[in-house]
């Protein structure tokens, strides 16, 4: 949908939202688009300020084609049965050595160019807010009786949830340990269900939970914004529980760093923007919290997988030999994502760990402590 008052990101201004399709003006005239499939990302930016695009009804009909695309390639489809929800994305997995893994090994300077460039279209596309189905769909909210032995984490990826929805509407905190027979209030959506304490004002709920006043608004046809009574229930869409201490954990138990941040000269002398660690076919674990944004095979990194923790950290992890996440899950810190390998441009077996934070590279040694050097 076209969006009445553009909404800021850290590249430009939202201005088109359509299911996987969205469109961001850099500056007057040029913009940035994305449309992100299960297992594609296309991307490009297109200037109106050049003359082959002052042609008004050619853009006219790129436009159509690709907002048709966008409904009819990746389209949702909810069940009304949520307890028999199963992810629909398959894992795009290359094995070593095959076709498309020795192409990556042997990979020129336009390889490796392209391979950037579709991570940087992920990392953007993940700045966009949720799709614009999911503001249509109708707020439901089930109780959902634990079974033994489960998760929260398990119970959030089979209602295609974060955990932090789940704990926010039943009033428990995310790392408390689930009873079999316990019941939980599961949202259908990304948010929570907030129940108003008394001195609470919307303000400063939606303040606290980091969520726009109009989201609440539309969310919850609200007539009088500003009495509330204690106890009355408001949901919140797309609300963040405070973390108040992230806690970071480091992704491969060696905790050794092979080669670091900074410049070198193997296998190619430039800016080395991450880490690598030593990890020869071992357990791979979520550095932190957060929802998979990306899981597959991506040209030079091999098969990768790439986390969203907040609005503003992302972490990726590379050259994977098995992976064990899907797009859309949510994970805990500390669980097994993957399996360290050496696909994609990659010579030896190991784990490449990256943090961005606002769409640039950090060092991670300085946000994750307790690493040691070979």
């Amino acid at each position: 949908m076209l969006l009445r008052s553009p909404e800021k990101s850290t590249i430009g201004k939202h201005v088109l939202r359509w299911g996987n399709l969205n469109v961001i003006q850099l500056s007057p005239g040029k913009f940035f688009y994305n449309l992100h499939l299960q297992t594609a990302v296309f991307h490009g930016t297109v200037d109106l300020n050049k003359k082959r695009y002052r042609v008004l009804p050619l853009l006219a009909s790129s436009l159509s084609i690709a907002l048709l695309l966008g409904i009819l390639w990746d389209r949702p489809n909810y069940s009304e049965s949520y307890l028999d929800i199963e992810p629909s994305t398959t894992i795009d997995e290359v094995q070593e050595n095959d076709f498309k893994d020795k192409e990556a090994k042997a990979a020129d300077e336009k390889y490796l160019l392209e391979t950037e460039e579709k991570k940087f279209a992920i990392l953007r596309s993940a700045e966009l807010d949720r799709p614009a189905e999911d503001k249509l769909k109708k707020l439901k909210v089930i109780q959902y009786k634990v079974k033994k032995n489960e998760t929260l984490s398990e119970i959030a990826t089979k209602f295609r949830v974060s955990t932090e929805a789940i704990a926010g509407s039943s009033g428990i905190q995310p790392e408390v340990a689930l009873m079999p027979g316990q019941i939980l209030n599961i949202p259908n959506k990304q948010g929570l269900v907030y129940k108003m304490k008394k001195g609470d004002t919307l303000a400063k709920v939606a303040d606290f939970y980091k969520v726009k006043m109009e989201d609440i608004y539309s969310e919850n046809a609200l007539e009088d914004y500003d009495l509330f009574k204690s106890g009355q229930k408001v949901f919140l869409p797309g609300a963040v529980i405070p973390d108040p201490l992230p806690i970071w954990k480091i992704p491969v138990l060696s905790r050794v760093i092979t080669s670091g941040w900074g410049t070198r000269s193997y296998p190619q002398y430039k800016f080395h923007q991450a880490i690598d660690l030593r990890a020869n076919y071992e357990p791979v674990m979520a550095a932190r919290k957060g929802k998979v944004i990306y899981s597959g095979w991506m040209g030079g990194y091999g098969n990768a997988v790439i986390l969203q923790h907040d609005n503003a950290y992302q972490t990726l992890y590379a050259h994977n030999s098995r992976l064990y996440v899907k797009f859309g899950d949510y994970v805990s810190v500390g669980k097994v994502i993957s399996r360290s390998g050496c696909t994609g441009y990659c010579f030896g077996p190991h784990l490449h760990f990256e943090v961005i934070k606002d769409g640039k590279n950090m060092n991670p040694s300085k946000l994750l402590k307790g690493f040691s050097y070979k």
